[in-house]
């Protein structure tokens, strides 16, 4: 497989000093975590990557991801790391490494011209069937990449109409004084700009209702603690019961009222 780097830097054999701002945090999950700038080159590498991946970090920071790794991993991978330098959601795949012989579980985050790379391996994909074991393993992947973002990760459970918002994402970005707390449906809802609010909604049950997607995405305003509103763009992974009933969504709410105004500039 032949990959080539995103810009046309010299992306050889390149030594970074080994920091990290979150890396108390990052070294805490019991996830893989690693990340990598715009020429795959290698930022940082967990100890949980290490174990899992068997490369050491020693060995690794300073270096291309593709190189180290070009005569085992699958096409598919490159695929999807490549397209999340493209899009401001955070990519989730489930994908069999051969060369590994285990599942992984992978969610990938571009933000600050760095990609971040959270994953978990297994024997066993996540079915679909066991809907609590499949929450389980995206609320933590979700953790260990929004913990060094600026966004709010949050948990829908759909049955009894309630958020539990997640980690103070909410009060860090809205100014919310709600952390590890739940919410009634309604209390979004009413915070989600009346012009939206009917759009979005009616968009929402229709995925909800056909069963079909695995994945809910949407932009739309939504009012911060202050009163003032805020572009957002929310995505969220759909799970299903044995019986193909949308039971929770989890995921995470990004503001980008920046990149909004920045548009509308120009």
């Amino acid at each position: 497989m032949t990959v080539k780097p995103l810009t046309n830097k010299d992306t050889g054999k390149r030594r970074h000093k080994s920091e990290y701002p979150q890396s108390l945090f990052a070294e805490s999950f019991s996830n893989g975590f690693f990340t990598v700038d715009q020429d795959w080159i290698v930022k940082y590498w967990n100890k949980t990557t290490e174990s899992l991946l068997g490369v050491q970090a020693k060995d690794i920071i300073g270096n291309n991801l593709w190189e180290t790794f070009s005569a085992s991993i699958p096409s598919d991978f490159y695929a999807v790391y490549h397209n999340a330098f493209l899009t401001d959601i955070p990519p989730h795949f489930e994908e069999f490494w051969t060369e590994m012989g285990a599942w992984f579980n992978v969610i990938t985050y571009y933000c600050q011209n760095t990609l971040s790379v959270s994953f978990r391996s297994g024997s066993q994909p996540v079915r679909p069937e066991h809907p609590e074991q499949q929450l389980k393993t995206l609320i933590e992947l979700y953790r260990s990449v929004i913990v060094v973002t600026s966004d709010c990760l949050w948990e829908w459970n759909l049955a009894n109409k309630e958020f539990l918002w997640i980690d103070g994402g909410h009060k860090r970005v809205f100014g919310y004084q709600i952390e590890n707390a739940l919410i009634p449906q309604t209390f979004w809802e009413s915070r989600v700009h009346p012009e939206d609010r009917e759009r979005v909604l009616t968009r929402l049950n229709k995925i909800i209702t056909q069963g079909t997607d695995s994945v809910w995405e949407d932009e739309y305003r939504f009012r911060r603690a202050n009163g003032e509103y805020a572009h957002v763009h929310d995505r969220g992974q759909i799970i299903y019961d044995g019986n193909n009933c949308a039971i929770r969504i989890v995921g995470a709410t990004q503001d980008i009222t920046e990149r909004k105004l920045t548009e509308d500039r120009l």
